[in-house]
């Protein structure tokens, strides 16, 4: 292994022969008192990464050159942490997002300017699995860091998750939560029901209407195979859930340049439907 590039005295690049790809390699001294050319000593090398996109890897060798080698250490360990509980591989900008973001994360902390997240109760509700997993990092951060964040900080560590995992900016992952939640409101609102959020109906549901969000503010629609037929089925058997699903139309295209089609419309049919017998079952 040899080294490409030195970025500073802990961290280094070298060219994979076989993939012929960049990886960035960590490690305490491993630079020191080495220049480019130099065979890299391989008792010292603590992480490697690679960043496929050629882009990504440039800006995350920019990153590390800047952070404490730490911060980029603890990151890593809680992408991979997370990308085991989720069972996901995730997009390669979360190593520079969730870096960069707990490196200032930690400065404010310095300052003592603690941020409120203004999404944190949506995301304990919509998003459960990711902020278990913020909650598990702000333990190891404290662990690893000495540094102790408030519960807000979880929740923003669970936004750049779901960012990597649906691939999507943070405004349109902000966005897709509001929806969501205001999808869910719709539904209590109409029935003047509470959800069972330990219901296997309500999980089906909230991925429905998660990906259906996603759809939505990538304007990109389901696919419309001649659900013609099938709609006038669900309609007729499921006329009240149907009745909600008008709203939720209505609701999303008047807010958003989107067509609900009517394979949509099938889908969030069979799902409230099935959240609402689920609740009838259970109150028998």
């Amino acid at each position: 292994m040899i080294i490409k590039k030195i970025l500073n005295n802990n961290v280094i690049t070298t060219l994979d022969e076989t993939t012929k790809l960049e990886k960035v390699v960590m490690g305490v001294g491993i630079a020191f008192q080495k220049k480019a050319g130099d065979v890299v000593n391989e008792s010292k090398i603590d992480k490697v990464f690679v960043i496929e996109n050629e882009n990504e890897n440039l800006k995350f060798q920019e990153l590390v050159h800047e952070v404490p080698m730490e911060y980029v250490k603890v990151s890593e360990a809680i992408i991979s942490f997370a990308a085991r509980k989720l069972e996901t591989k995730f997009d390669d900008h979360i190593y520079i997002a969730l870096t960069d973001h707990l490196a200032f994360a930690i400065k404010r902390h310095q300052m003592g300017i603690e941020i409120k997240n203004n999404m944190l109760w949506d995301i304990q509700r919509i998003y459960k699995k990711e902020y278990n997993i913020g909650l598990w990092a702000l333990e190891y951060i404290d662990r690893e860091l000495g540094i102790k964040f408030k519960v807000d900080e979880a929740g923003f560590i669970a936004m750049h998750l779901i960012d990597a995992s649906l691939k999507e900016t943070m405004d349109n992952t902000i966005s897709i939560t509001e929806i969501v939640e205001n999808i869910l409101n719709l539904i209590k609102y109409f029935y003047s029901i509470e959800f069972n959020e330990n219901d296997i109906s309500y999980d089906r549901l909230l991925t429905h209407l998660k990906f259906f969000a996603q759809r939505v503010v990538s304007k990109k629609n389901m696919k419309d195979d001649g659900d013609e037929h099938f709609l006038k089925v669900v309609k007729e058997s499921y006329k009240d859930a149907y009745k909600c699903v008008i709203k939720i139309k209505s609701y999303v295209e008047k807010n958003y340049d989107y067509n609900v089609n009517d394979g949509e419309l099938v889908y969030l049919t069979l799902h409230i439907q099935r959240i609402l017998s689920s609740l009838k079952h259970r109150e028998s």
